[in-house]
Formats: structure tokens, C-alpha cells, sequence
């Protein structure tokens, strides 16, 4: 029966014919969900078109090279880079199961992954939105969230985040179908969902930032339903597995754990990007849905039944990463983490548009509702996404030039964003073979340009890529030192990259 706070003016106990729907058969169950294969399938398609459009960005890179050193690690105890020391979420989730698809099929493979757990992604928004408000609000709300360009970006970007979002909304969907459960199943849904969401903030430690939203979202669903009383013993189940679980995964981590949590996610370094602008470009990304998710909070004011703070609560949830980055002064990763509150928000954004559709009994609202979604994703999103994988340089170029210039210079290797090289000439150089312009020390001495400089003068480096990107400044320095100590010279360009090259063969290479 569906929920009577998604019926505004209509009497207790009373559903509109269209909802009305009691232990549905197969033929009616298929029915009432043809509108979501429409809606999935507009973002496969939305995403596909994506898959090719730009070689390997730096994380992608990084993440899946990192997949198959812990594989080499495992299968025949390879030494590995410290991963855990300063990776972002557990190198031993995501990263092996992201190269097992890269195996298969390369980046594309890799990608598709991604566009699997997104599509998941999107069917657990129509099912928690379903059950808080009905079928009408999750067709509009998974309308929403599927044409968004955050979504159609994560759909083919192969990183933690589609899968660090599928957990999270399994543990909100887990928490929120319990509510509608007798005792011992209630109590394991919630115990799950704690569980879930504890694995979604391994994955990636940001989404801890959401692990109160889904809490609260899994307390109000069971006092929608059952009452107060129901609301406050839902949540010793979901906060307890989580503290256990997260506990747990802490202590087996270790040190070098918990230095990557700190150092890649509670005290990452200020920036200087002004608030107004993080906060202008968190609204660019998710106008429609934050626009809508607000309107819903205010209709919700106006119900009569249990729950009206929830819409409201999960609005506020598309504030959380754009609040986050506004203090730490940076838009890096912006498009990405407004992604995770949106889910939330379309919510609320379905429940809005469900509200206002209530005044055509009939067929028309969809239409109408419908103008602005495929508006904003003709006109908008679209657009937005196919921009976001223009943003790093292709690399397809000056892989193809080094693959040919590691045979004839063989030796070490010095790039600025090196994990893209790494990955794509995995077979022609091991790890060991690389160093990073951001980070560097010769032979044990300081870091930065002592150490820069004196593996230049011993010609340490057969070859040197460069792009004057992020690290422009030490580039440049970089350049400076390689025309002083002589016997460098430029193998090639290829687009913003500039391959140098060393006439010289290093001492004991």
C-alpha cells in the first residue's frame, strides 16, 4: 500500500486506481516497471557514448594499475607501492575488481563496470523512492538523476565512485525496506544496511560525509510507517554494525591505513578557489534537482501525516559536498561528489513533481513532466558530460610515441602525471621505472629540485615527459636543469606533451 504521506489531500486509507497495487502478479509487476527499463535505458545510452570519448584520466589510470599490482601482490607476492598510505578509499576494493574488467576488455571493459553499478545506482533510487512515495515520484525522481551529467559521467569513468554509490544506496534502500518488515527480518535489513554502508566508506572514505543522511533517512522511513517509537529502534541496529564494522576495518588496516584516511580525506590541504564559486558550480551541476528537492521540503510542510521532515533532510543532502569543498576552497572532484547528495535530493525532487502532477488525474502530467527533464538533458547535461572527459589531454599520442622510445631508451622515467603512461605500457616498464614531478628523492637525498637536479647531472632519467600542467613551476625547473647539465634533447611532441630524451647512458643502468 503506498505510504499516505504521498497522498497529500486524500483521506487516510485511500489510493488513487493508478497506485493501488497489493501483492502485484508477474504480468502487472513488469507493467509497472516498464517506465524504469525507459529510464535505464536512456542512461546506458547517455553513458555509452561516452566510453571512447578520451583516453585514461589520471585516477582511472592509477586506480586500475593499482588493481593489478595488488593482484601480482596476492597471486605471487610482488612488492607493491604503499597504496594505503595515501589512496582515498581501500586499494584492495575497488582497484582489483576494476582491473579484473580491465583485463577482460581494457578501459572500455572498465568503464562499462562503472555503468553497471551506476544502472544499480538508479533502479535502488526507484525502489526507495516507490516505497516512501510511490511509483509516479520514483519515475520522476529516476528520470531526474539519470540524465544528470554527474550521473552520465560516473557511468563511464572508471574509478571507486559508481561503486562507492551503489553501496551507499543499498544501505539507504536496505534501511528503508526494512521498515515495512516484522521483527527478525527488520532487524537484519538494518543490520545490513549498517554493513553496506560501512563498505561504501571503505571504497571511498568521503562518503562517510553521507553516513548521517542515511541514518536519519532509515529513522524517519520506520516513523513514517510505524511511529516514533519505531524510528528510534531502528537505529541501534544501523549505527552499531556500522561503528563495528568500520572499528574492525580500521584496526586490521593498520597504520598505513588510517594515514590515508587522514592524509587523502580529514586533512586535505586548503586551496584558494572562493567560496562563490565552489558553490556556483556545485548549482551548475545539480540545478534542476536541488531547485526541485527544495520545492518538495516546502510541500512537505503541508501534509498532515508522519514524516514531513524527511524530504527536507534528504534536500539538505545535495548541500553536504558542496558546503565540504566550499571550505576547503577547491572545486577539484566537485562534479563527482555532488553526484552522492543528488541521489538523495531526486528524492525529494520526485516527491515535488508527484505533488504537482496530482492536478491531471489522468495520463497527462507525464508529458508535461517530462519537458523539462529532456530540456535540461538536450540543452544542458549533455553538453556538461561530454565536457568534463575534454578536461585532462589525450594521452593516445604520446603513449604511442613512448612505447617505441622506452624500446631504444630503456632505463628510469620521469613524468607528471606518470600513472597514465604507467598503465597504458604496463608490459614495457615495471612501477619501479617511474617517478612523479610532484614527488621525488635521489638516492635518499631532499625532496624537490636538489633531488631533481642531481638525477638530471647523472643522467638518471632516459626519458623525461612533460606537459606543464599542475607541477608547471617545478617543469620548468626541470627544463632548466636538463639544458645546463647537457646531453637532453627533444625526442618529440605530441600535443601538450614534450618527450626529452638523454644521449647519455646512466651509470649502472
Amino acid at each position: 500500500m503506498v505510504p499516505s504521506a504521498s497522498l497529500g489531500a486524500i483521506p487516510r486509507g485511500q489510493v488513487p486506481a493508478a497506485e493501488a497495487v497489493t501483492r502485484p502478479g508477474w504480468h502487472s509487476l513488469a507493467v509497472g516497471r516498464r517506465p524504469l527499463l525507459v529510464v535505464l535505458t536512456v542512461q546506458v545510452a547517455l553513458s555509452l557514448r561516452l566510453l571512447g570519448a578520451n583516453t585514461a584520466f589520471q585516477d582511472e589510470a592509477l586506480y586500475l594499475r593499482a588493481g593489478h599490482l595488488e593482484w601480482a601482490r596476492w597471486l605471487h607476492h610482488t612488492p607493491i607501492p604503499d597504496f594505503p598510505a595515501y589512496f582515498s578509499g581501500a586499494p584492495v576494493l575497488y582497484p582489483p575488481l576494476g582491473a579484473v574488467a580491465d583485463g577482460l576488455g581494457g578501459l572500455v571493459a572498465a568503464r562499462v563496470l562503472s555503468l553497471c553499478f551506476m544502472v544499480g545506482v538508479t533502479s535502488l533510487l526507484w525502489a526507495t523512492t516507490a516505497r516512501l512515495y510511490g511509483r509516479r515520484a520514483a519515475l520522476l525522481a529516476t528520470g531526474l538523476f539519470a540524465t544528470l551529467a554527474g550521473t552520465q559521467f560516473l557511468g563511464a569513468f572508471a574509478t571507486f565512485d559508481a561503486l562507492a554509490l551503489f553501496l551507499l544506496a543499498l544501505a539507504a534502500w536496505l534501511g528503508v525496506r526494512s521498515a515495512d518488515c516484522q521483527p527478525w527480518p527488520r532487524a537484519a535489513l538494518l543490520i545490513t544496511s549498517g554493513l553496506t554502508l560501512a563498505a561504501a566508506n571503505a571504497v571511498t572514505y568521503a562518503t562517510a560525509l553521507f553516513t548521517p543522511v542515511v541514518l536519519v533517512t532509515v529513522a524517519l522511513a520506520a516513523w513514517r510507517k510505524r511511529g516514533g517509537f519505531a524510528g528510534l529502534t531502528a537505529l541501534p541496529p544501523v549505527l552499531g554494525s556500522w561503528c563495528a564494522a568500520v572499528i574492525a576495518a580500521v584496526t586490521a588496516g593498520g597504520q598505513q591505513y588510517w594515514l590515508g584516511i587522514t592524509s587523502s580525506t580529514l586533512s586535505r590541504p586548503h586551496s584558494d578557489v572562493p567560496v562563490a564559486t565552489v558553490l556556483h558550480s556545485a548549482y551548475v551541476w545539480m540545478s534542476l534537482i536541488l531547485v526541485l528537492a527544495v520545492l518538495g521540503a516546502v510541500l512537505a510542510t503541508r501534509e498532515t501525516t508522519r514524516g514531513v521532515v524527511l524530504p527536507a533532510v534528504l534536500a539538505a543532502a545535495a548541500l553536504l559536498a558542496p558546503a565540504e569543498q566550499a571550505r576547503l576552497h577547491t572545486t577539484v572532484s566537485l562534479q563527482k561528489h555532488v553526484v552522492f547528495g543528488a541521489w538523495f535530493a531526486a528524492i525529494a525532487a520526485g516527491y515535488a513533481m508527484a505533488r504537482l502532477s496530482r492536478v491531471d488525474p489522468g495520463t497527462g502530467w507525464a508529458a508535461v513532466m517530462a519537458l523539462p527533464i529532456a530540456a535540461s538533458t538536450l540543452f544542458g547535461t549533455m553538453g556538461q558530460a561530454t565536457g568534463l572527459f575534454k578536461v585532462w589531454p589525450d594521452a593516445g599520442a604520446a603513449v604511442g610515441a613512448l612505447r617505441s622510445a622506452i624500446r631504444s631508451h630503456p632505463g628510469h622515467y620521469l613524468a607528471e602525471d606518470y600513472d597514465v603512461e604507467a598503465y597504458y605500457l604496463q608490459a614495457e616498464a615495471s612501477w619501479q621505472r617511474w617517478s612523479s614531478t610532484y614527488y621525488f628523492s635521489y638516492q635518499g637525498g631532499p625532496t624537490g629540485t636538489p633531488s631533481y637536479r642531481a638525477a638530471i647531472d647523472s643522467h638518471y632519467f632516459s626519458l623525461v615527459i612533460l606537459d606543464f600542467g599542475d607541477t608547471g613551476a617545478t617543469d620548468t625547473e626541470i627544463v632548466a636543469d636538463m639544458r645546463r647539465a647537457g646531453g637532453y634533447y627533444v625526442l618529440g611532441r605530441t600535443g601538450r606533451f614534450t618527450i626529452w630524451a638523454s644521449r647519455a647512458a646512466a651509470p649502472g643502468r
